[in-house]
């Protein structure tokens, strides 16, 4: 079969890694003029590590996972109100975190260059299968929609898939070159939250959003340690910005001979950290299984566009009231129920084959 996708991010990648196992011909398409280089780290719950292991780069890129790394989760004022590990956390027995451009690098490498056609900015396609790819045309037995949710297959093929919505929140995320040996975790406030996790070669990664308009990181330097010394660490031009949107994932996931799999398919609130996983979960469900196995997942990536929305809100509820309530329930809560509840998006058994 021949199979285009378009898009080379992690979706994109994986599926063209699992399509190629399988025997099939593989083209990638994507706009940009090579691989992506931009900054920030991912974190790889048990589910990400099962995709890696079944795409076979798991090794090269996870050179030491990090499951018994302490973390808590605290209010703004320092309060913890959950104990455990970060593997824990997550929903399994391994866990680790590592640069986004690290694993893009390990996924491209996989494939071999004449596969990715960079600077081939796919602009129009139809349910046939046919893309017009420049000035060119072709058709392909299976196209695979894995260009985001801003890219050309949903916008031109599901134009009637629920729109993409701006949350409003301000988003930041950098990488400190500095260890430390506490202080992982997360820290919910009332209107932000944060997050900082360990990179394997020693470095801090460091995310976090505020729902509140016209905000910037120096308002938290009176937050727990270690998120100051990491403000201050920050280097401006490595701090991104994302903005960050939310589309439910449209009731169909199939038109002809096109699929969305990835950020096309489901655009959700980065709460879990969850959004490549479930790229690389549809791509290798694709790869192996076909359209039907897909569109069967649909109830998860339902259930995880609505867990991201309550998990948002869980964080930072906004009003006085419901953050107090939201501390008294953690603190009552036993922590292995805790971990349960929070890392349970991250179970997830592969179709068997």
């Amino acid at each position: 079969m021949r199979v285009g996708i378009v898009g080379g991010g992690f979706a994109g990648l994986a599926a063209a890694i699992a399509f190629r196992d399988n025997g099939h011909d593989v083209a990638v398409f994507e706009k940009s003029a090579g691989p992506v280089t931009a900054g920030g780290a991912i974190s790889l719950a048990q589910n990400a590590l099962t995709c890696l292991t079944m795409l076979g780069v798991r090794d090269r890129v996870v050179g030491r996972p990090q499951p018994n790394v302490a973390a808590t989760v605290r209010d703004s004022a320092g309060r913890v109100l959950v104990r455990s590990t970060l593997a824990r956390l997550t929903g399994g027995r391994e866990y680790a975190t590592v640069p986004r451009h690290q694993l893009l690098s390990r996924l491209t490498e996989q494939l071999p260059t004449e596969c990715v056609h960079y600077c081939s900015p796919v602009l129009d396609a139809h349910a046939d299968g046919t893309l017009q790819i420049g000035s060119g045309r072709q058709k392909f037995d299976l196209v695979v929609g894995a260009d985001g949710p801003h890219g050309v297959i949903r916008r031109t093929l599901w134009p009637h898939a629920p729109a993409l919505r701006a949350t409003g929140a301000t988003g930041w995320a950098w990488i400190a070159d500095r260890e430390l040996p506490t202080g992982f975790g997360t820290i919910w406030g009332r209107t932000a939250q944060f997050g900082v996790l360990p990179l394997a070669d020693g470095r801090t990664y460091v995310y976090g959003g505020s729902c509140l308009p016209d905000v910037d990181l120096a308002s938290f330097r009176d937050w727990p340690y270690p998120l100051p010394d990491l403000i201050d660490a920050a280097e401006p031009d490595q701090v991104i910005t994302p903005t960050i949107f939310e589309a439910r994932p449209p009731l169909g996931l199939v038109r002809g001979n096109v699929v969305l799999i990835g950020d096309a398919a489901h655009t959700m609130q980065p709460t879990f950290g969850q959004g490549a996983a479930l790229g690389m979960e549809d791509a290798v469900t694709l790869a192996r299984h076909g359209p039907a196995a897909l569109s069967r997942r649909l109830p998860r990536m339902l259930a995880l566009y609505g867990m991201s929305k309550a998990g948002a809100l869980f964080a930072t509820p906004r009003l006085a009231a419901l953050e107090k309530g939201r501390n008294l329930v953690l603190r009552l809560t036993p922590d292995p129920v805790f971990g349960l509840a929070a890392g349970s998006v991250s179970r997830w058994t592969p179709p068997p084959d």
